[in-house]
């Protein structure tokens, strides 16, 4: 792994402290609390560590534990006594967000709880502020905090949580202003969907060996897909964020290009992390402003059949406006303009309400000219498959020979990893990798500042235009695989979905996701069509 090594020094005498500002919000008691419990039942917090809630709104520190209760993992048997131990450690301070005073309030809170635990006059402290607010309140939060707060014997740093911005104007202005209370290296703008595991393995796969280093190009691969799915709608306690924010701005900004710089940047000069933070910047101002011909959005609905008010469309929600034309999917088509991944279409898709749940990346290679052994079946190519969630693993999707006698192919999976991945990632363990990368002071996942100016130019032109025209998504049914337009737009641009009778990803091909739609809108079944995934895969011919 290409990141520097900061020991989490645990003395008796370092006080560590956490503040979370916007501590009444869901975001922190439904994903921050359980993260901090989970850790802390884990013993991988530092000894001495607090945490301070920082809210408009007065609460004390038992009514904070029964609205957070809900959301932990709290196993009765043998965790209360420990959990009891945990919330000894957490106090609410209530404050404004535009008021120095208060902050100074919080300061003075700090102090006495860090001097009351080293029984020192002047103990060292670190502390840790964590924006858990939307992007109208940070410049205030900032600019108090750095004034007020900062750790007068210690480290200070600050995690931003997404969104970090609604555009590039509005993200300069607050870069401006964060820059001026932050230095660069105590800034942390968190990506909680980042499998650090996963980047790890990928980072050493094409950097420590020739085989796939090599192949990392446009001589070599067709198209690369970036998938993050899920099935659930959108929740009742995201509505009003989903509907100020969108998805783009809500995954594509945060997440996927930080993927996209990550799997296109060239090899470090050498292993530092400001060395690695300036290759992801690099490949980031490669990526061209994508037209908005290459974008497509969508919103579900419901199955005209459908009686589970579970399934209903976004608009049938009651928390939703009748009129809204939020989208709940969208796809992205992105190009690079250098020479080592020019004409290679970089697909950003990203949707809610869909057929199932994962998050992983496909880079595409390009198919090898030998049609004897592909007869019947079109165009087959092999995949590097990176899957962040449900489980995380990284396989190599190929062709080898079969069982029988004959030189005949047959489907095969090449795990790649050499750690095992067991089970289903835990879903705040990206949250507490991310905690525990910050208090090492290890910045190699987390955005540069200048890589955020990067993200807001390379998507503003397009959410402007949006959010200017305001065009209706076309729709798509809950629960199936998104509009059939994004499945037609990701062919013309490169990307081949293919069939077989062995993975499971098969029912991904265009020709069965336009038949199943087809049906399930009780329309015939078009002439000459079959479900792709009812096809027969062809087989090496008997001898005669």
């Amino acid at each position: 792994m290409l990141s520097t090594e900061h020991a989490v020094k645990d003395e008796d005498e370092v006080v560590h402290s956490l503040v979370i500002f916007g501590a009444s919000g869901n975001l922190a008691r439904r994903k921050l609390f359980p993260m901090l419990w989970s850790l802390y039942r884990d013993k991988q917090l530092p000894k001495r560590f607090r945490i301070f809630t920082y809210c408009r709104t007065p609460v004390r520190v038992k009514t904070y534990r029964r609205r957070v209760l809900p959301y932990v993992n709290l196993d009765r048997s043998k965790d209360l006594k420990k959990f009891d131990c945990f919330w000894s450690k957490v106090y609410c301070v209530q404050g404004k967000y535009y008021k120095p005073e208060h902050f100074a309030a919080l300061d003075r809170a700090m102090r006495m709880k860090e001097r009351k635990l080293t029984h020192l006059s002047r103990p060292r402290a670190n502390r840790i502020f964590y924006l858990a607010l939307p992007p109208c309140c940070f410049d205030q939060v900032t600019l108090n905090a750095s004034r007020q707060c900062s750790s007068p014997n210690g480290w200070t740093r600050i995690i931003i949580e997404k969104p970090f911005a609604s555009d590039e104007v509005m993200y300069n202005f607050f870069e401006i202003s964060l820059c001026n209370s932050f230095r660069e290296s105590q800034i942390y703008f968190i990506d909680h969907l980042l499998s650090r595991r996963v980047l790890q393995t990928y980072h050493l796969l094409g950097l420590a060996n020739r085989l796939w280093g090599s192949t990392m190009n446009n001589e070599h691969v067709a198209a690369v897909m970036i998938s993050v799915k899920s099935q659930l709608p959108v929740p009742e306690w995201r509505a009003n964020y989903f509907e100020e924010f969108g998805i783009i701005r809500d995954l594509m900004a945060s997440h996927m290009l930080h993927i996209v710089a990550l799997l296109t940047m060239d090899q470090p000069l050498g292993s530092t992390v400001e060395e690695l933070r300036e290759e992801r910047l690099k490949a980031l101002r490669h990526v061209l402003t994508p037209d908005i011909r290459h974008v497509v959005i969508g919103q579900y609905r419901s199955h005209v059949d459908n009686e589970d008010p579970a399934r209903c469309g976004y608009k049938e929600h009651s928390y939703i406006a009748d009129d809204s034309t939020q989208a709940t999917f969208a796809q992205v088509i992105l190009h690079i303009d250098n020479s080592r991944w020019q004409g290679v279409p970089f697909i950003l898709r990203a949707g809610m309400a869909l057929n199932d749940t994962k998050s992983e990346v496909r880079i595409q290679y390009k198919s090898v000219p030998c049609q004897p052994f592909h007869m019947g079946q079109g165009e087959i190519r092999n995949e590097l498959v990176l899957r962040t969630q449900p489980t995380e693993e990284i396989f190599m999707r190929l062709r080898l020979k079969g069982p029988n006698l004959r030189l005949c192919p047959a489907e095969a999976e090449v795990s790649l990893t050499a750690d095992t991945f067991e089970g289903r990632v835990p879903p705040l363990q990206c949250y507490q990798d991310a905690l525990l990368d910050v208090l090492k002071g290890d910045q190699t996942y987390f955005l540069h500042t200048a890589e955020q100016c990067q993200v807001w130019r390379i998507l503003s032109p397009i959410l402007t235009t949006i959010d200017t025209i305001r065009p209706h998504p076309l729709y798509y049914e809950f629960g199936s695989r998104g509009p059939m337009h994004a499945y037609r737009h990701a062919e013309h641009a490169g990307f081949v979905f293919f069939a077989t009778n062995k993975w499971h990803q098969s029912e991904e091909g265009l020709g069965y996701t336009l038949e199943q739609s087809r049906l399930a809108k009780g329309l015939p079944q078009i002439e000459g069509v079959k479900p792709e995934r009812a096809k027969k895969p062809w087989q090496c011919p008997t001898e005669r």
